[in-house]
């Protein structure tokens, strides 16, 4: 989709109309590349107007930003809607509190542009991330990949120290058979060559071909409230057929101490079952479960110490000894865990194949103890 520009100034400045569902102009006989940034909103109005204006600050002419206000209880849908007010490149939509899921595929089923950029509303990113998005030299790939930094909470946009961040200007383009370690770093997360580390599961940092999300129906999975990133990029980063990793950091978290991780999270197991489903049926579709088969499996006993330490064993829970013996029989009871044990040797690092081992000897005592003291050190890293 590409920008309308009524008109340019003296000084090449452009001047946009509202988005419609069809138009391309030129000016200066260059066509402008739309970008869709998407920010589902709920409860963030100490962040959301640096949030907003972050992308407004973008070198960047051609965007648009969606906010979808999620059920918010605070000031947020005020801030949206006077945003949307002042400037016509913002639109606002709002909706009952469905979830993150649910407000990012509202803000799927409203853009209209050829690119789609996925924001937090606590984050913020930097002034040349879309211009570098519109790039005409990455137009024909698939994913752009970029890094992130994280700031302390409340940090004012450009107040983050970057410089050790190892910025670089050479990129790293993937077609083909390369993009099959780019889906493998999905399950088991590794640095890119170079020692670039990415997190391939988070939809932020990147930019998603619009083409191929309605071309493949792609959306977040509102049944899934952990784990629902992995999928979709799962899913998508399975169609894309090219990429492009620019080293620059261009996307900032915000930090805030609030994250479900601090909390106990009952249910771990149940969602973690239809992800570990969900993420089998993807792989299946598009004929890769085979080539991925020990990866899968090794994200399976990852999923599995996951709920052990945060759910069934976590110094929060508020469970009986008995009631968690109770949970870890039904997890052996799992096909896709009882399949996944014997790889426990081949994949993953020496603690969670040491606590796997002990779940797998049934040794219920040491779990119990192994898990909670892995959670201690979890969370004070």
């Amino acid at each position: 989709m590409k920008l309308p520009i009524i008109e340019c100034g003296a000084k090449g400045r452009a001047f946009y109309q509202k988005p419609s569902a069809c138009f391309s102009i030129l000016c200066r006989n260059e066509e402008i590349t739309l970008i869709s940034v998407i920010i589902p909103v709920y409860n963030a109005e100490p962040y959301l107007a640096r949030c907003i204006d972050s992308v407004l600050a973008s070198a960047c002419v051609g965007f648009e930003i969606i906010l979808v206000n999620d059920g918010s209880t605070d000031r947020s849908p005020e801030i949206c809607s006077g945003y949307a007010e002042q400037d016509s490149r913002v639109r606002f939509v709002s909706q009952e509190n469905q979830g993150v899921s649910a407000a990012r595929n509202r803000g799927l089923g409203e853009a209209l542009g050829e690119w789609v950029v996925f924001l937090d509303a606590d984050d913020f990113i930097s002034d040349d991330f879309l211009d570098m998005v519109a790039r005409p030299e990455y137009q024909d790939k698939d994913l752009i990949l970029f890094r992130f930094a994280v700031c302390a909470s409340g940090a004012p946009a450009g107040s983050c120290d970057i410089e050790a961040a190892g910025d670089g200007p050479a990129a790293r383009c993937y077609q083909g058979e390369e993009m099959l370690p780019l889906i493998r770093r999905i399950l088991v997360p590794r640095p890119l060559e170079g020692g670039w580390a990415l997190d391939f599961r988070t939809p932020c940092a990147r930019a998603y071909k619009r083409r191929i999300l309605e071309q493949h129906a792609i959306r977040f999975s509102p049944d899934i409230r952990i784990g629902e990133d992995l999928l979709f990029n799962l899913e998508y980063q399975l169609r894309a057929e090219s990429c492009v990793f620019l080293p620059r950091t261009v996307y900032f978290y915000d930090v805030h101490g609030d994250s479900s991780s601090h909390h106990f999270n009952p249910g771990l197991h149940e969602n973690h079952v239809l992800l570990l489903q969900a993420v089998r049926d993807a792989l299946g579709r598009c004929g890769m479960y085979a080539a991925l088969e020990q990866d899968y499996h090794s994200y399976a006993l990852e999923n599995l110490t996951y709920v052990l330490i945060r759910e069934i064993f976590s110094p929060l829970s508020p469970r009986t000894y008995r009631e968690s013996r109770r949970l870890c029989r039904e997890m052996r009871r799992e096909r896709m865990y009882r399949e996944a044990l014997p790889y426990n040797r081949k994949t993953g690092i020496l603690p969670r194949r040491i606590l796997v081992l002990f779940f797998r000897l049934k040794c219920c005592l040491l779990v119990n103890l192994i898990s909670r003291v892995s959670y201690v050190y979890l969370e004070r890293k």
